[in-house]
């Protein structure tokens, strides 16, 4: 009998060395590809949250608006910080609570400041640890008619909030959202 032993030559294992590192190196750049596109989506999702977050919280005092202090109807300049008196709590007109709204110094975050009528302070930072830039531009427009007229005070705000860049996935990401925001208090001249 003549039985002849098979071995496996240094050439068929480089082959398939070969052909191991080029399917491990394809599966690699996919999971590394998928991996990226999540990292953007959590960040434009996380982004897309705060600036919901930050513009509600500005609609909810606008509407309580009594009176506006900066920035001043008419300019054509926006304006990064937004000074109101509002109804607050058990406040009432008469004696309104005053809220700010301003970046903060490092850029990080927005200021919401509230000064009571007794003098008390209450301070918070929304979105802390993300880039935000904030545009006020104030107008006031007729809603009467020339001989009654009935003016209404509004506030345009932009609020864009961007997340850190980070090199390493790429996830410099923006989002902005822009409303005009109607007071339901009404001048009357």
């Amino acid at each position: 009998m003549n039985h002849k032993k098979s071995a496996v030559t240094l050439i068929e294992i480089i082959i398939v060395v070969i052909l191991s590192s080029v399917i491990i190196l394809a599966v690699m750049n996919l999971f590394s590809s998928g991996m990226k596109g999540s990292a953007k989506g959590l960040a434009h999702q996380v982004n897309m949250e705060s600036a919901s977050i930050i513009m509600s919280q500005i609609e909810y005092d606008l509407l309580r608006a009594v009176s506006f202090s900066k920035p001043d109807p008419g300019v054509n300049e926006d304006s990064n910080i937004a000074i109101w008196d509002f109804c607050y709590g058990a406040s009432n007109s008469d004696n309104p609570s005053t809220v700010t709204y301003s970046q903060t110094n490092d850029g990080l975050g927005v200021s919401r400041e509230v000064k009571m009528p007794d003098g008390k302070v209450q301070k918070t930072i929304l979105a802390k640890a993300q880039k935000v830039n904030l545009i006020f531009k104030q107008f006031n427009f007729n809603t009467g008619s020339k001989k009654y007229p009935v003016y209404k005070q509004g506030m345009l705000v932009e609020v864009t909030v961007s997340s850190k860049d980070n090199k390493k996935v790429g996830t410099n990401e923006s989002f902005s959202l822009k409303r005009l925001i109607v007071v339901r208090t009404s001048i009357i001249q």
